[in-house]
């Protein structure tokens, strides 16, 4: 009878080396999302002032696992929300959104050739 410790003796083991060269080469090769670059400026300028997340949560009436969601970027971070902290930070959204290269949509609508 086949046991379940004789079905993981026979199973063949992987060897375990240092990072995968595909992953770290992948990972290298994503581009960062517009959103994401403006919750990691608002997170640097939030440390430089040494606000806590509680604090900003405070500020903004919500809870400190909001805020997080808001700051990692799990949840959507609304125009009225960005001028919120902006004001509280004492920022303004352009100083968040400089350098940052929107994504170029493709022209769907063409002109035609005669």
């Amino acid at each position: 009878m086949n046991t379940k410790k004789s079905i993981m003796k026979n199973k063949p083991r992987r060897k375990k080396t240092g990072a995968n060269p595909k992953t770290s080469e992948s990972m290298l090769t994503q581009a960062i999302s517009p959103t994401e670059m403006v919750t990691n400026k608002i997170r640097v300028l939030r440390r430089n002032r040494e606000y806590s997340q509680e604090y900003m949560a405070f500020m903004l009436h919500i809870s400190q696992n909001a805020y997080s969601r808001l700051e990692n970027g799990k949840t959507p971070l609304t125009i009225d929300r960005l001028c919120e902290i902006c004001g509280i930070l004492q920022a303004s959204p352009a100083e968040l959104m400089d350098k940052i290269e929107f994504p170029k949509t493709k022209n769907v609508w063409r002109r035609s050739s005669y």
